[in-house]
């Protein structure tokens, strides 16, 4: 597995048919959670919020990943019915645009999950 420091040196080393594609899903990121932390985790950039895991995403081949943890994916299936998934994972193909909107209430359903966890650990 190839070690990246930062998200920026991952793009730049990332195929160039493939960057504009992260640099659009690294914006989603960083817009609908303006809260999170950017970093690098497992080779990919990562995310975390409340010091917990968010969103990673990788260029594979052939696809972009994008790794929203379990719950959002489940929680989400209607609108992911037009991507390949598995338990923590969506395949978006490169020839497809990247899904904002999807991407977005992804985040935003991981960010929901989280507080609710952070939440019921206080009570």
């Amino acid at each position: 597995m190839k070690t990246y420091k930062t998200v920026d040196e991952y793009i730049k080393k990332a195929d160039k048919k493939v960057q504009d594609a992260l640099i659009e899903v690294r914006g989603i990121v960083q817009k609908t959670a303006k809260e999170a932390q950017e970093g690098i985790a497992y080779g990919m950039p990562s995310y975390t919020y409340k010091e917990k895991s968010l969103f990673y995403f990788a260029a594979m081949k052939g696809h972009l990943g994008i790794y929203p943890t379990p719950g959002p994916i489940q929680a989400c299936k209607d609108i992911l019915k037009d991507f390949s998934t598995s338990k923590g994972c969506v395949r978006i193909p490169y020839q497809n645009k990247i899904p904002r909107t999807i991407i977005s209430k992804l985040l935003k359903e991981r960010m929901r999950e989280i507080k609710a966890e952070i939440s019921s650990k206080i009570k």
